[in-house]
């Protein structure tokens, strides 16, 4: 890279491609360009690879980077930020060597927060889903018997956070690949672990689905989780819009965006069903902490949960391999952008 061209990830139908442009130009009168250093890669740009996503659009969100110049004093060069990507703020990818971000003064602040000083890269480019997951454990009450349906990065997450919470916590996964990869963690390795087909009768007081996806089959298998009266089931993985509970007309997706709270009696089972959806600025902040500070039943940390380092030509190659073939890379990998990558 050198400051008159960038390489950047660009969708284009069927997959992504790999191009080379001018660095960006500002045309609002408050902006910032970074360098991003690290970026993860998360199962919501997959869908934006395939198309399948119903929202804004966030393609390279889980950004470390390093502020190459601003219009503000805020944001010095050199400065170490992530990216909020919940703020409207005009912003290219972060899957590039340059990213740039416009907006009013106020956005541009809240979009990206500071990193603390003493967190690595890797740990730090686990803010923005750390985040997500600091909103939704707010919905569960702390001391649970909680049930966390999918074992993907927010899953985990969240079961680290509500482990921090002092609940008892048990995660449920349909992949025994997955669960035996996860053991194998000392982030983890404490941690009750069921395959979904192993379940049995067993319920629990709090159900948390973080699946990427909502289905009838994982709903039901949620729903069965939970006590017979009086339990929780927190939405906080992705749901179609036009989704709608079996036999029901509720439509859940709405209930999840809005953070809403709804009681729902089906099948001899009465329970909340609790909405949770992005983050705040306080969450961004309390995931800053959780990351900065050690964790007390592990010498190690969340960066524990990569699986794997691409580059950016690589990145693409991984991408579009996922597009052709149907199936997801497992666990979490990192995309090394930085200078000397």
């Amino acid at each position: 890279m050198n400051e008159s061209s960038s390489r950047r990830l660009e969708l284009v139908p069927g997959g992504v491609q790999l191009g080379t442009g001018p660095w960006q130009r500002p045309t609002s009168p408050s902006w910032v360009l970074v360098l991003p250093q690290t970026v993860g890669l998360c199962s919501s740009d997959l869908k934006e690879v395939r198309r399948s996503r119903d929202v804004r659009s966030d393609f390279g969100h889980e950004m470390v980077g390093l502020v190459h110049s601003s219009s503000m004093d805020d944001f010095p060069p050199g400065l170490r930020v992530c990216l909020d990507p919940h703020v409207p703020v005009t912003r290219t990818t972060a899957f590039s060597e340059t990213t740039l971000l416009e907006g009013s003064p106020d956005q541009l602040r809240a979009a990206l927060p500071t990193v603390l000083d003493g967190t690595p890269d890797d740990r730090a480019a686990f803010t923005e889903p750390l985040a997500c997951a600091v909103n939704c454990a707010g919905k569960v009450p702390a001391g649970s018997d909680v049930a966390i349906v999918g074992s993907g990065t927010a899953g985990v997450l969240l079961a680290v956070l509500l482990r921090l919470k002092g609940c008892q916590v048990t995660l449920v996964n349909r992949s025994p690949e997955r669960l035996t990869a996860l053991s194998s963690t000392a982030l983890l390795r404490e941690v009750p672990k069921v395959l979904t087909s192993e379940v049995g009768t067993r319920t629990f007081s709090t159900v948390v689905v973080t699946t990427a996806s909502l289905d009838d089959t994982t709903f039901d298998g949620a729903w069965r989780l939970l006590s017979r009266t009086g339990g929780r089931l927190v939405l906080f993985g992705g749901i179609r819009p036009d989704w709608r509970v079996p036999g029901t007309h509720v439509l859940l997706d709405g209930i999840r965006r809005g953070e809403d709270v709804r009681e729902l009696e089906l099948g001899g089972r009465r329970a909340l069903v609790v909405g949770t959806h992005g983050a705040t600025g306080a969450d961004f902040a309390a995931a800053g902490a959780v990351l900065a500070a050690p964790l007390p039943w592990t010498a190690g940390h969340i960066e524990e949960l990569i699986v794997g380092r691409v580059t950016l030509p690589g990145l693409a190659a991984l991408l579009n391999d996922a597009v052709r073939t149907g199936v997801d890379p497992i666990g979490k990998h990192m995309v090394d952008i930085g200078l000397n990558q």
